[in-house]
């Protein structure tokens, strides 16, 4: 966080005293997270198919993947979820700030991640963002930018209207449904680039991302992600 955004939360937070996104209760201006929260949300990364960035046991890699590593901090559930759902209604965007942080320190113990060109932030259609204020994806790459330095890069990939939120779609539609994502047109050839988004799901939205942007030359693509998905069992 630079001078500018410090002072900037400091003097929203008189007016709107700062509070954790996961169970509302009242925070320091400088803080993102409760600590109880934050111990709570925080998962073993080892848990976790270093492919796919699903759980070890849910692992999607039998399917044709074209990202070619993921990363989660959590699991979308309980108090991860709660902050999610939060910046998803405009209503608290620390959740990821807190998650490009971490995601942001894990890159920068990874060569191959650390050496990428660019952040590439999963897009929202401009209606929406309008809607929301913000591209909550694009909020986790500013802060991941900002602890390894790495640019983000959001005039790769466009979202086009006719788009419908993934999680009210079964399995088929969710991948039909992203082929409202397209290219920008711009020369990325060689490059490596990590995208980022707030949940991993089935896989496909950053699937069909990583593939456009493959289409236009990039060498690899690595996906960071502040939430996925674990599947439901019956006990």
């Amino acid at each position: 966080m630079n001078k500018l955004q410090m002072f900037s939360r400091f003097c929203f937070d008189i007016i709107y005293p700062n509070r954790c996104p996961c169970c509302d209760e009242f925070l320091p201006w400088n803080e993102y997270i409760c600590s109880k929260c934050r111990e709570k949300v925080l998962i073993d990364t080892n848990e976790l198919c270093g492919k796919c960035g699903k759980r070890k046991e849910d692992c999607i890699c039998g399917a044709v993947l074209k990202y070619d590593e993921a990363v989660a901090i959590s699991y979308y559930e309980n108090e991860a979820k709660n902050a999610l759902i939060s910046m998803k209604n405009s209503s608290n965007k620390n959740f990821g700030i807190f998650a490009g942080e971490v995601l942001g320190n894990i890159i920068n113990k990874k060569p191959e991640w650390k050496s990428c060109d660019g952040i590439v932030p999963v897009p929202m259609n401009r209606w929406n963002k309008i809607l929301r204020g913000y591209n909550q994806a694009k909020v986790i790459a500013n802060a991941i930018s900002d602890v390894t330095g790495i640019p983000v890069m959001d005039d790769c990939l466009i979202k086009r209207f006719g788009y419908k939120s993934q999680h009210s779609l079964n399995a088929v539609d969710r991948e039909k449904n992203t082929e409202s994502f397209q290219p920008m047109g711009r020369d990325l050839e060689g490059m490596k680039l990590i995208i980022c988004d707030d949940i991993i799901t089935t896989g496909n939205t950053l699937n069909r991302c990583a593939e456009l942007l493959k289409m236009c030359g990039v060498e690899k693509v690595y996906a960071a992600v502040a939430a996925t998905v674990r599947r439901k069992r019956e006990e």
